[in-house]
C-alpha cells in the first residue's frame, strides 16, 4: 500500500473520530469536496498549506497524520521515499516546500 492509501485511511479515521463529514471537511479547509474525496480514498495528496488546514481543523499535529502504525520499516520507508525524491521533481519541490513549512529546512 503506498503512502497515499496510507494517509487517507489516517485521515479518515480521524476525521471520523472527530465526527467531522468529508463536506465539512472540505469546507473547513477551502477545497472542493471531490478533492477531498480523492485524498481520502488515496488518490491525490494535499498541498503543504492544506496539511496545515487539517492538523488545525482536526486539533491534531501534523506529524500524527503521519503515524500509521503498520509502518515499522524504517530502511524500508527511507529506501521508498529516497527513490521517489530522486525520480520525481514535483515530489522533491513538495517535499522540500512541506518540510519548509514545518521549519525542519
Amino acid at each position: 500500500m503506498d503512502i497515499k492509501k496510507k494517509f487517507g485511511i489516517k485521515l479518515r479515521e480521524i476525521r471520523t473520530t472527530k465526527g467531522f463529514t468529508q463536506e465539512k471537511m472540505a469546507e473547513k479547509i477551502e477545497i472542493q469536496p471531490e478533492n477531498y474525496s480523492r485524498i481520502e480514498n488515496g488518490l491525490s495528496f494535499p498541498k503543504p498549506e492544506n496539511l496545515v488546514k487539517l492538523s488545525k481543523v482536526l486539533g491534531v499535529e501534523i506529524a500524527e497524520l503521519f503515524q500509521f502504525n503498520e509502518i515499522n520499516d524504517y530502511d524500508g520507508i527511507l529506501d521508498a521515499i529516497i527513490a521517489k525524491l530522486h525520480n520525481d521533481k514535483e515530489a522533491t519541490v513538495m517535499t522540500y516546500k512541506f518540510l519548509k513549512s514545518l521549519g525542519k529546512l
